[in-house]
């Protein structure tokens, strides 16, 4: 009798953590297509081959990878295998080359955000277990995606070694990540990535934009997030732009005019009619 199983062992927000498990008695497995979504993947006990566009790769216990889940992918037990799943949004993986659609994307283990993130996921499953107030349920989606979106940028940046810089690139994904710090500024994304604050500005320049604006940009999308999301309805405007990193919601009414979007409790109410 097939034993495959997947199921939802918490959620936190827009962040779900999954299990897997198929037996080895399985011919045929699958990872359902869910678009929108992109999940970071660990073997804990087990091993699979997974067919992907480049062709088959056989991840066995303790490998990792990322899929983006807007393709059915076919997988083979070679032994009763158990995946642990972080999913969340791909848009928390904007600002980097995400996965293509179905496209497996092998996590060296020595990516040093790995087990941490997947231990963490881990103690969430079992933490969902009791309630959690949405000040909890904030600070644990915003951790995974944060973990996540690390070992991402961490695996992207290994791919890519050997290629010329991209100094652009590997500022957006930072400040993706670190846009909710309050402390975040040009000066400390430039000093982050050992370059000059006048190299990292140009390197903007070049792209017709600033590092300014585009931490006030990352900080409007995630408050947009925050806004629209039922989940955290109990958080006040204030509390929202706190938590996005800027001082308060009439520093966050501020950068959402600056950016061209509705005021905050206009998107809040907007969603909710």
């Amino acid at each position: 009798m097939p034993v495959t199983r997947a199921r939802t062992l918490a959620m936190f927000g827009s962040v779900r953590i999954r299990e897997f498990v198929a037996g080895r008695d399985d011919a045929r497995s699958r990872l359902d297509r869910v678009p929108g979504l992109i999940g970071l993947h660990s073997v804990r006990s087990g091993s699979i081959d997974i067919g992907s566009p480049s062709g088959t790769v056989r991840l066995a216990e303790n490998d990792a990878f990322l899929l983006n889940h807007d393709a059915t992918v076919l997988t083979s037990p070679l032994k009763r295998l158990r995946l642990l799943s972080i999913v969340l949004p791909a848009e928390v993986l904007a600002g980097f080359a995400a996965p293509a659609p179905g496209e497996i994307r092998p996590v060296s283990p020595s990516t040093s955000l790995l087990d941490p993130a997947v231990a963490f996921a881990e103690r969430a499953a079992v933490v969902d277990a009791d309630p959690v107030s949405a000040f909890g349920n904030y600070y644990l989606e915003r951790l995974l995606q944060e973990m996540v979106l690390g070992v991402a940028v961490e695996a992207t940046r290994a791919a890519a070694a050997g290629l010329p810089p991209d100094h652009h690139r590997d500022a957006l994904n930072l400040i993706t990540a670190q846009a909710s710090d309050p402390l975040l500024s040009p000066r400390g994304v430039a000093e982050q990535l050992r370059l000059s604050l006048r190299q990292l500005q140009r390197a903007f320049r070049a792209q017709g934009t600033t590092v300014e604006r585009e931490i006030r940009r990352s900080r409007v999308e995630h408050a947009i997030g925050l806004l629209t999301d039922p989940a955290y309805d109990r958080l006040s405007i204030e509390e929202i732009g706190r938590y996005s990193g800027l001082s308060g919601g009439s520093s966050l009414a501020r950068a959402m005019a600056h950016e061209g979007r509705r005021a905050p409790l206009e998107v809040r109410r907007r969603r909710e009619g």
